[in-house]
């Protein structure tokens, strides 16, 4: 199953997620990220935060959602909106009709540190995609994981 983490600019947030799911659930996820208004460059911080995580950075570059409406581009099972500004974003008329959940993890306005607030919303993202990801994988199927991925939107949290 394929699913595509959003965010503004695809410079963090969503290269982040991509990462993770890629770390945490290997050969069962393909694990794609995208921005509504990518960014020229990846954010540092982000990047050596993975790197010293141990997460492998795939396909590191900041790719628009024009990239994966292309005929060519992967199905995608899920999209999971990380931020308002994504989640404005129209993805009715998706190819493929895939789920569309939003878990919006940007940093609170109230905390300074642009790092810190990197730092919170990677461990946020990390617990959630263990989550969206620990149905056993004989159990593995889109009714669940559509389940689990409405679970973690942020009016439950």
């Amino acid at each position: 199953m394929n699913v595509l983490f959003v965010c503004e600019d695809n410079s963090a947030l969503s290269i982040m997620a991509e990462s993770i799911l890629n770390s945490v659930a290997p050969g069962r996820f393909g694990a794609f990220s995208a921005g509504c208004y990518p960014n020229g460059s990846l954010n540092a911080y982000a990047i050596e935060f993975l790197d010293r995580h141990h997460m492998a950075i795939v396909r590191s570059r900041p790719k628009s959602l024009e990239h994966f409406r292309r005929p060519s581009a992967p199905r995608m099972d899920f999209i999971i909106t990380l931020c308002d500004i994504a989640a404005d974003e129209h993805f009715v008329e998706w190819p493929g009709e895939p789920f569309i959940a939003h878990w919006n993890v940007e940093a609170d306005d109230a905390t300074s540190d642009a790092d810190d607030a990197l730092r919170d919303s990677f461990w946020t993202l990390m617990r959630r995609i263990k989550i969206f990801t620990s149905l056993p994988h004989g159990k593995l199927n889109r009714r669940l994981l559509e389940q689990r991925a409405r679970t973690l939107e942020p009016s439950y949290l």
